[in-house]
């Protein structure tokens, strides 16, 4: 059975022949060439070669990986790591660290009205990318990926995601600052859900657009796209607040998806363990829930595994200063009791740590080799 066909069972909540693992590979690529995080972030060749090196080395995943070419950064899309909208500190050539951004107030309360009259790219940052840079960069890493494109389509692996999905209020805390969108809540309720409602169709319109053509030029047949969510969890609000605040356009957001032809790969950082139940509203058989590790993915077994695809969520620490002794135990147990039944892909919890130990990702590829058939 081929690695897609492998993982289609499974969101059809079907028993494939074992349970898929998709380590998700992205800055930890330089780890795995043994280059500074910097080097590979800044160059695609480099990049290339160490995705290529990861195929190599992590030979038994089910899914494509993203590697450590930092072009997403220069991105005008809003998303969070775009430089055009948010402060980030990215890595130098030579620089053996991650990008890491510098949150700050960027729009007031007073100026949610100008945000939807001007739109966002009114609040550009002073010195942002230009568009012949990122498109320089998205060609470059497009020659640079060659290879390792080929080995995904020899392997018949499955893509995560084609392009990307915010939720509105992730795009509105990242504007407005933490300290900012957590008040907000009290100070101007009614002005946060005419900005989510003013802003949710284009979010749509942008995610769908870009996956038809990159599915256009790369052939590729997985047909899934992200919705990333993390501060609309019960790590910031509660469980009422996220159903007034953030449900309705959650739920427009995967419906819309879904009408398109495309599965939705809900990516959900931070804890959404108390909104699990919520999520059973969409249709059976259609989504792919990918948890980290502060989500209890047990009870989301018990919650929602009869009705949708579950993957994680080995944590990180374990995969960064564990050993694969400790790995193949908790991956067991993962399988033993998440797989029950099918519906379930072994993987990291969000992305795998920069650090992670390779030995650590070898050890949970070959628990599922151990424990995942059916």
């Amino acid at each position: 059975m081929l690695p897609k066909e492998r993982v289609r069972k499974v969101i059809r909540l079907e028993k494939p022949d074992k349970v898929p693992v998709a380590p998700q590979v992205n800055e930890h690529a330089a780890r795995v060439l043994g280059v500074p995080y910097g080097d590979i972030f800044n160059d695609a060749d480099l990049a290339g070669k160490a995705l290529v090196k990861c195929y190599e080395t992590y030979a038994g995943s089910d899914m494509a990986f993203g590697g450590g070419y930092g072009f997403i950064y220069y991105s005008p899309y809003p998303d969070a790591h775009s430089s055009w909208f948010f402060d980030w500190k990215l890595p130098s050539p030579g620089e053996d660290q991650v990008p890491q951004m510098r949150e700050d107030e960027i729009i007031t309360a007073e100026q949610y009205d100008l945000l939807m009259e001007k739109g966002l790219l009114y609040f550009i940052r002073p010195g942002h990318p230009g568009l012949d840079d990122f498109f320089g960069k998205l060609i470059k890493s497009s020659q640079a990926s060659v290879q390792s494109d080929r080995i995904v389509k020899e392997r018949g692996l499955f893509r995560y995601a084609l392009s990307l999905i915010n939720l509105p209020s992730d795009i509105l805390a990242n504007l407005r600052g933490l300290k900012g969108y957590l008040t907000d809540f009290y100070d101007c309720p009614a002005k946060m859900k005419e900005v989510f409602g003013w802003m949710v169709d284009d979010l749509i319109g942008i995610g769908l657009s870009l996956a038809k053509q990159v599915a256009q030029g790369t052939g590729d047949d997985s047909k899934t796209i992200l919705i990333g969510a993390n501060r609309a969890s019960a790590s910031y609000i509660s469980t009422k607040m996220f159903e007034e605040f953030a449900w309705p356009y959650f739920q427009k957001e995967v419906m819309a998806v879904i009408a398109a032809g495309y599965t939705p790969v809900i990516h959900l950082d931070g804890n959404w363990t108390p909104m699990a139940h919520y999520f059973r509203a969409f249709p059976k058989a259609t989504c792919l829930f990918h948890l980290d590790d502060q989500n209890d993915i047990f009870k989301w077994k018990k919650i929602i595994g009869d009705h949708s695809a579950l993957m994680g969520n080995v944590p990180a620490s374990l995969l960064s200063f564990g050993t694969p002794d400790q790995v193949n135990a908790h991956c067991r147990k993962l399988i033993e009791a998440v797989g029950e039944g099918g519906g379930f892909i072994l993987a990291n919890a969000c992305s795998l740590p920069y650090d992670a130990k390779i030995e650590n990702v070898q050890a949970m590829i070959r628990a599922s080799e151990k424990y995942g058939g059916y």
